[in-house]
């Protein structure tokens, strides 16, 4: 490349000694850069990331020449830079407001004006195509002391938002107090279940999801296809529970816990957990009594791994006492309880989503964890164990 002077950062100590003439030069490559070195410094292989990712690059590159090959180095933000969103949004908004607006803009830019002047005062938009959707429409409506209200298929009457007020309503449902951060189809349907509406909420709720800077930090990265699921069959609620321990979980709360006792009902997806300092026998004695048994009663059939909280005399002396057969999944093949498994790793998701930086907070934010999964509608019974 022809340079008259070079400066040279490496993170090999062994290559800068060379260099600099501690060590003796034993590779002829190296001749060159220790002829035409200008200067020499050693950087820590930590701030040296650029540099390793494109020697990485390089070795992975099956090359039969030694021609030069130019490798561009681009930045992809995965969360939108805030900066840049506000320039685009407030670009956009100068935008709007130098463009002319025109009388039908005027009436849509609410779009409950037009169902509410049809049902209060029987008139109708100019335009054809509204008047035709207006009319088909209008009879799943209704007009309450000025409220508009649109009948669900359950006959339940939903309050009509607008868009803004709407956007306002998935902010807080999904990143507000007891907050699951649910996907898009899932956030509409908790929204719905509040007892709002309005027209573009699903693809609203989906975008919401999207652009949560929690929800990508922790987003699931899954590399294998999907498989059938064995599902374990339950005649009745309670019939069937799961069991499981998470843990030891890293850093420990202020309360010096680092594990987490879960239940879950086959039948219901219904879910129960709490936080311990460590889990003995006589620990999952007390949760199956005091969790399960003396709320929702005795179950038929409690599902457990091979772990020794789990298998041991103390259990088995209850089992016998309230005639609860215990059965066990296979030794190191966790999916056999993938009820259980799949509910941990959820429940693990939310924590990680509420806590933010206050990591040893996290048995502080369980109940809510869990009150946010309990409302949350479950996917293999389209409604909420709650």
């Amino acid at each position: 490349m022809q340079l008259p002077q070079l400066h040279i950062h490496g993170d090999s100590a062994l290559v800068i000694n060379q260099l600099t003439g501690k060590f003796e030069v034993k590779k002829l490559e190296l001749e060159p850069l220790w002829r035409h070195a200008a200067s020499l410094h050693y950087v820590p292989r930590s701030k040296n990331g650029p540099a390793d990712a494109l020697a990485g690059i390089a070795t992975s590159l099956a090359q039969f020449d030694e021609r030069p090959s130019q490798v561009p180095i681009c930045e992809r933000w995965v969360i939108p830079p805030p900066v840049e969103e506000e320039i685009e949004e407030k670009q956009t908004e100068e935008i709007e407001e130098s463009l002319p607006i025109s009388t039908s803009q005027n009436q849509t830019e609410d779009w409950r004006e037009p169902v509410i002047n049809f049902l209060r005062h029987s008139t109708l938009p100019v335009d054809l195509r509204e008047r035709v959707q207006i009319c088909r429409t209008a009879p799943r409506y209704v007009f309450i002391s000025d409220v508009l209200y649109r009948r669900s298929y359950e006959g339940l009457l939903l309050r009509c938002l607008s868009k803004e007020e709407g956007l306002q309503v998935l902010k807080e449902t999904h990143g507000g107090i007891c907050d699951a951060h649910q996907a898009g189809p899932k956030l509409h349907l908790q929204v719905k279940r509040l007892g709002y509406y309005w027209p573009t909420m699903l693809r609203d709720a989906i975008e919401m999801a999207q652009t949560c800077k929690p929800c990508q930090l922790h987003a699931d990265y899954i590399h294998q296809p999907p498989v059938p699921l064995h599902p374990t069959v339950a005649s009745w609620p309670f019939e069937a529970s799961g069991m499981d321990i998470i843990g030891p979980i890293t850093p420990k709360s202020d309360s010096e816990r680092q594990y987490i006792l879960a239940a879950t009902d086959y039948f219901s997806k219904w879910a129960e957990a709490a936080a311990y300092r460590e889990v003995k026998a006589i620990t999952v004695v007390d949760f199956i009594r005091t969790q399960i048994i003396y709320r929702y009663g005795v179950p038929r059939y409690i599902m457990t791994d091979n772990g020794t909280p789990f298998r041991n005399r103390v259990m088995d002396r209850f089992c016998e006492k309230f005639c609860i057969q215990q059965w066990t999944s296979s030794d190191y093949n966790p999916a056999a309880n993938g009820l259980v498994e799949a509910f941990n790793k959820t429940l693990c998701k939310i924590l990680k989503k509420m806590v933010g930086a206050h990591k040893k907070s996290w048995d502080e934010k369980l109940p809510e964890a869990l009150w946010a999964y309990r409302t949350t509608a479950r996917t293999p019974t389209q409604s909420t164990p709650y």
